[in-house]
C-alpha cells in the first residue's frame, strides 16, 4: 500500500469490501481512571449489521451489555433484560464505522514499516473525503461525538491484502457534542480478522427505536434537576 493518504482510504475501501470482519476493539478514557471497555464481535459490511460483547471495566458498576446493530439502530441487552433500542442516525455512528470512518479523513502519513503508519487525521477532510453515500452519516457521527472540527492522531496497520488490521485512534475531548463540550480524551484500539467469514446476523422484533438525541437531551434534563 502506498505510504499516502489516498492509501490509508483505499485499505478502508478494500476492509469494507470484504464483506464482514471479526473485530475487538479497546476504549480507554484519558484520565485512565475514568473509563475502559473491551468489545468483541463480527461486522457485516455489506448488510449493515454487527453483533458485538461489550464488557466495561470502568466504571466497575456497569454491567456487560450484548448489542446488534441494523444500520443505525442499536438493539441492547443486558443478562436476563429486555432489549433497549437506540437510533444512532445513521450506520456512520452506530457501527465500526464511527472507527475506520476517522481514516477517510487521513492529512498526514508517516510509514514507520512497510505496513505501519503513524497517521493525522482531520474529521472535516473524512467528511469531504469519504464515500459519498457515507459522508453524511460520518458528518452526523462526528456531530454527535464533538469532534466536527476536531484533528486526531493514530496508527495504522494493514495486511497483505491491504486491508486495515489494526488501528489505533488518539482523540481530542469533544466540543458541542450531544453531551456539550468534555475535556477528556480517548484511545481506541481496533483489530479486524478473519475478513470475509460468515455472518448471519439477526436484529430482534424489539419495538421502535428513541432517537439518541432525545434520550441524551432527556438525561440531562434530569441531571439538570438533581434527579
Amino acid at each position: 500500500m502506498g505510504a499516502d493518504a489516498a492509501g490509508i482510504r483505499a485499505a478502508v475501501e478494500a476492509t469494507v469490501n470484504a464483506g464482514t470482519t471479526y473485530f475487538e476493539m479497546w476504549l480507554e478514557s484519558e484520565p485512565a481512571a475514568m473509563m475502559r471497555s473491551r468489545s468483541r464481535g463480527i461486522c457485516d459490511f455489506t448488510h449493515r449489521r454487527a453483533v458485538a460483547h461489550t464488557v466495561t471495566e470502568l466504571p466497575r458498576d456497569v454491567p456487560d451489555v450484548f448489542q446488534i446493530t441494523d444500520g443505525g439502530v442499536v438493539y441492547s441487552q443486558e443478562a436476563d433484560d429486555q432489549w433497549h433500542v437506540l437510533d444512532m442516525g445513521g450506520w456512520g455512528s452506530a457501527s465500526l464505522m464511527a472507527v475506520l470512518g476517522w481514516l477517510y479523513g487521513v492529512v498526514e502519513v508517516r510509514t514507520a514499516e512497510s505496513r505501519d503508519h503513524a497517521v493525522t487525521m482531520s474529521a472535516q477532510r473524512a467528511v469531504e473525503a469519504g464515500p459519498a453515500p457515507l459522508r453524511d452519516e460520518l458528518r452526523t457521527a462526528f456531530h454527535q461525538a464533538g469532534h466536527l472540527d476536531a484533528v486526531a492522531t493514530g496508527r495504522v496497520r494493514t495486511d497483505a491484502a491491504d486491508r486495515v488490521t489494526e488501528c489505533r485512534l488518539e482523540l481530542p475531548p469533544g466540543r458541542g457534542g450531544l453531551f456539550g463540550s468534555y475535556d477528556i480524551r480517548s484511545r481506541i484500539t481496533l483489530t479486524l480478522s478473519d475478513f470475509g467469514g460468515p455472518a448471519n446476523i439477526r436484529p430482534p422484533d424489539a419495538g421502535p427505536a428513541q432517537p439518541i438525541g432525545e434520550i441524551v437531551e432527556r438525561i440531562l434534563r434530569r441531571s439538570e434537576e438533581g434527579e
